[in-house]
């Protein structure tokens, strides 16, 4: 039986690119990929567990002091911490302090900043996640939990046999798009977590298929309400780190388009 949690940002995603008929996907393996991995890493950014600064993902000191519970993040941080594990220790040059030794004070203590440590390479991680469906399991095994999907298998002609996913219930992989629809159609604003969803609708191209109603100028209210909804009213934040990933997201599929 379907759980009555709601679904998170990467969970609404599948499902709505698994909308046709039978379950059948939407999208290809590739963008779908990059926008799952982009997902999990808007996921990471909003819980406060990673940060994105200028192309690179830091852990934050939240992500150091516990890990999430959330089955589809846990197993991507252990890989983050594995792979600093890994980072050589790091140096900062430092710059020589006069020092009076009458002054009864103790000398600076030079002290190394995050801006100091290595970042993760934010093209390396969305590629990484999305090779080999590594978002895209991490997702399935939530969205199995809460048995939204179900497993299916089919015997091939010659022997063997083909596994796929697909949706539980039509309704719910239905209904992170017509939300979104139904929001501008209206004129209401979308949540944050579906200007998100909405970008990376755009980003995979999947809003071909999911937001297929909306007209030219629905189509534009849609990006003038993501362009807001991606803006910080002060100093850059969460809004402009989550823009700068669905950036990155939108470039991962064009390149590969243009291959």
């Amino acid at each position: 039986m379907p759980s009555a949690e709601p679904t998170r940002l990467t969970d609404d995603l599948w499902l709505a690119a698994h909308d046709g008929v039978k379950g059948a996907r939407l999208i290809g393996d590739w963008p779908l990929g990059v926008a799952l991995a982009t997902g999990l890493l808007a996921e990471f950014i909003q819980g406060g567990f990673l940060e994105l600064r200028e192309g690179e993902l830091f852990r934050t000191a939240k992500a150091a002091a516990a890990l999430p519970s959330d089955p589809a993040l846990r197993p991507v941080l252990v890989t983050m911490q594995a792979e600093e594990q890994t980072w050589p220790v790091p140096t900062a040059p430092v710059r020589a302090w006069a020092h009076d030794e009458h002054s009864g004070w103790l000398p600076p203590v030079r002290q190394e900043t995050r801006h100091r440590l290595p970042g993760h390479q934010l093209n390396a991680w969305i590629s990484y996640l999305a090779y080999e469906q590594r978002a895209e399991t991490r997702v399935l095994d939530r969205l199995s939990r809460t048995g939204l999907v179900r497993r299916e298998e089919h015997r091939r002609l010659f022997g063997g046999t083909t596994v796929r996913y697909v949706p539980c219930d039509s309704y719910a992989s239905g209904t992170p798009a017509n939300t979104i629809t139904h929001a501008v159609q209206t004129g209401r604003r979308l949540s944050g977590s579906d200007v998100v969803l909405a970008g990376l609708f755009l980003a995979s191209g999947l809003h071909h298929h999911a937001l297929a109603t909306l007209s030219p100028y629905e189509r534009s209210l849609l990006a003038q309400q993501i362009q807001a909804g991606l803006t910080d009213t002060g100093e850059p934040g969460i809004k402009a780190m989550v823009r700068e990933l669905l950036q990155a997201a939108d470039a991962a599929i064009g390149e590969a388009a243009m291959r």
